[in-house]
């Protein structure tokens, strides 16, 4: 199971969440009503308002859930707050993530799973809208639309609380400014040829707080600031005697002062005019406090973004893994330091790269087209669809590369390829985040190599053991009384399990460090099941099980290594005796697809339990893994050949209803 995983961001998100004051608050109609809706348009059992607490998420709404909260660690929705697009789960028994989940494997037994995150006001992901079902279920993208609608209803109401904070500020805001343009207009003041003032107007008023019998005949120096009158007085004087000039305007800043002897920046226009023949000056004078407040707000918040950007590139290019971003036109946007650091590129250098294909091995390329092209059930295009083919269409997309670095030398990454999608949802770019497991994979090799060894050395000696039993039952060291005989029956069989266990582990070594050698030749594929159906019918004996070979008419040719694929044929025709009822008939068919040859074989035993089948062709699987389970075998089988039918560039899979019938199938290319 894979724990959900911390932001980077978790203590600013704890924050925005804690600020939303709606944590272990009770129930409220306006969520239930959300989740009502959704459980209706979607007819899903389950459906929640969940916020993600740094140990658990709590459910502000829930329909068809009895718990208020789970833990945090096993939470979907702790996964689903980590990217800020909706996080789908078609079947979560068969994603290796959540498969042995506690919340998959028991109550609320989840199978699906479908959640948008939402936000904060300030951005910050703290909870999610989800739905949840107890059976798989597919989820188109007008399904994922429709639920990102509800999910902006929840968003808003999440968000009521600072939105009525920021609806008080906005109110207080605008009143200030309906005040502002209720009394629109500046300062008027007049002056007369001696510097004196004739007329003050209600805004003047205003803003020097003076009545105008405070003011009219005095100097017009009393409203500037008193460190700058002197200097003012005599400007006024010599204006007054010698005037600006017709069309000629002063416009300066100045200091005010008010009657209560505080001062404002203030911005004084003057010109001349002439009355009855005599000289004298407008003055228009507006406060310019909130200009200059304004300006170096707007400074203090561009000092704030240019902190904030520098400390998100440092982040960035502070990691250790390679983090590239590709824009929808497959231009490199980013290659952050660790990417250069891992892989020698400089971010310029990748910019003109007409694609990341430079980076990857093409023999990888090429047998990624072909896996991905089965796994998602349409042609994949070399070239760049081989990397945004799951992302586009918002499915998780995590394997392994290999990188080739530019001096040549290459490295095992884990790459993680996710869609980015804006505002509007519209697709904008991929990101694809690289992390360097040259480590775990000394790491693996190193235990291949000691389980190989081992194996090795365990052959030998069991060979010989096999070998001096097998001529003390025959009768090599005298006669062998009865109850002797059982207890050398017992340690032959047991040593013949051993030798298969040990051949088996040999297989799986030699798979996953790719030294098992195929040599595939063009030939009919009846042969080799016939072939296989021979070497199986002795197994099958006790079981008193009989095998019935159908096949269609014309030999299907396929390129295939014969051991190889006949060691996978009985591997599946002894599963299907093993487990098929006394005296029971095994159906084995042989069938050309379009492309495609395919051999199922079908057995009407007890079937394949639920909660086991995500997990089926895995190592050292077994349904039942008590010491007293009925049927033997080392688990091992089913691995090795889905290793085997993968190679060969095929597809193998089963189907199976319990109590009825379990089908075993594999389907290889058609040889040309």
């Amino acid at each position: 199971m894979l724990d959900a995983p911390v932001p980077a961001d978790e203590g600013a998100r704890m924050a925005a969440l804690c600020g939303l004051n709606i944590l272990d608050t009770p129930p409220e109609e306006r969520f239930d009503r959300i989740t009502r809706s959704a459980q209706r348009m979607f007819d899903c059992p389950i459906a929640l308002v969940t916020l993600v607490d740094s140990e658990r998420q709590w459910f502000k709404s829930r329909l068809g859930l009895d718990a208020p909260e789970t833990p945090r660690n096993i939470s979907f929705c702790g996964h689903a707050i980590l990217r800020n697009f909706p996080f789908v789960i078609p079947d979560a028994a068969a994603d290796p993530r959540f498969a042995d989940n506690p919340l998959v494997l028991g109550p609320p037994h989840i199978r699906f799973y479908a959640g948008i995150p939402l936000r904060a006001d300030n951005g910050a992901l703290v909870a999610t809208l989800c739905l949840i079902d107890r059976v798989p279920r597919g989820f188109s993208d007008d399904d994922i639309a429709a639920l990102c609608d509800l999910a902006q209803w929840a968003e808003l109401e999440l968000n009521v609380y600072t939105i009525r904070q920021a609806t008080r500020v906005s109110r207080e805001k605008e009143a200030r400014l309906r005040a502002i343009v209720e009394h629109a207009g500046d300062a008027i003041i007049t002056i007369d040829d001696q510097g004196l003032v004739e007329t003050f107007n209600p805004e003047a008023q205003r803003l020097f707080a003076y009545r105008p019998d405070q003011v009219i005949g005095a100097p017009f120096s009393v409203l500037i600031a008193r460190h700058y009158r002197a200097a003012i007085g005599a400007y006024a004087r010599a204006l007054a005697r010698d005037g600006m000039g017709d069309g000629v305007r002063i416009n300066r800043q100045v200091v005010g002062q008010r009657s209560d002897g505080s001062r404002f920046p203030a911005n004084l226009v003057a010109s001349e005019m002439h009355i009855n023949g005599r000289r004298a000056f407008t003055g228009l004078v507006r406060d310019i406090s909130a200009r200059r407040r304004n300006a170096d707000e707007m400074k203090r918040l561009n000092r704030r973004l240019a902190e904030t950007l520098s400390l998100q590139h440092a982040i960035l290019n502070s990691s250790n893994y390679a983090i590239i971003y590709v824009n929808a036109r497959g231009q490199v946007i980013m290659f952050n330091d660790g990417a250069q650091r891992m892989l020698g590129y400089s971010e310029a250098e990748m910019r003109t790269q007409s694609s990341l294909l430079v980076l990857h091995d093409p023999v990888e390329l090429d047998a990624r087209v072909h896996a991905l092209s089965i796994e998602l059930g349409r042609p994949i295009r070399p070239g760049a669809e081989v990397f945004i083919a799951k992302a586009r269409e918002r499915l998780p997309d995590e394997s392994e590369w290999t990188y080739i670095r530019k001096d040549g030398s290459r490295l095992p990454v884990l790459l993680s390829i996710s869609a980015v999608w804006d505002g509007e949802n519209a697709l904008s770019g991929f990101v694809g985040i690289a992390q360097d497991i040259s480590e775990r994979k000394k790491m693996e090799n190193m235990k291949n190599e000691f389980i190989s060894t081992v194996s090795h050395e365990l052959r030998t000696p069991m060979t010989s053991i096999k070998g001096s039993l097998g001529l003390l039952a025959g009768g090599a060291g005298g006669e062998i009384p009865v109850r002797a005989k059982v207890l050398l029956d017992i340690a032959s069989k047991n040593c013949d399990r051993l030798v298969r266990l040990i051949n088996d582990i040999l297989d799986v070594e030699k798979i996953e460090s790719g030294n098992m050698r195929f040599e595939p030749v063009v030939q009919p594929l009846l042969p080799l099941v016939e072939h296989a159906i021979a070497a199986t019918n002795a197994f099958a004996s006790p079981f008193k099980v009989s095998f019935d070979l159908r096949s269609e008419n014309g030999d299907l040719m396929v390129a295939a290594d014969t051991d190889r694929l006949i060691q996978v044929i009985v591997n599946l025709l002894s599963n299907a005796a093993k487990f098929a009822p006394p005296g029971g008939v095994v159906e084995v068919r042989l069938l050309r697809q379009p492309g495609y040859a395919r051999l199922s074989v079908a057995d009407h035993g007890p079937g394949i339990p639920d909660q086991f089948r995500s997990r089926i062709f895995q190592k050292f699987a077994q349904a039942d893994a008590s010491d007293t389970r009925p049927k033997g075998g080392t688990g091992l089988g089913l691995n090795i050949s889905k290793a085997i039918i993968e190679r060969h560039r095929g597809r193998i899979d089963f189907l199976s209803e319990c109590g009825v019938r379990t089908e075993f199938f594999f389907e290889l290319p058609l040889a040309a």
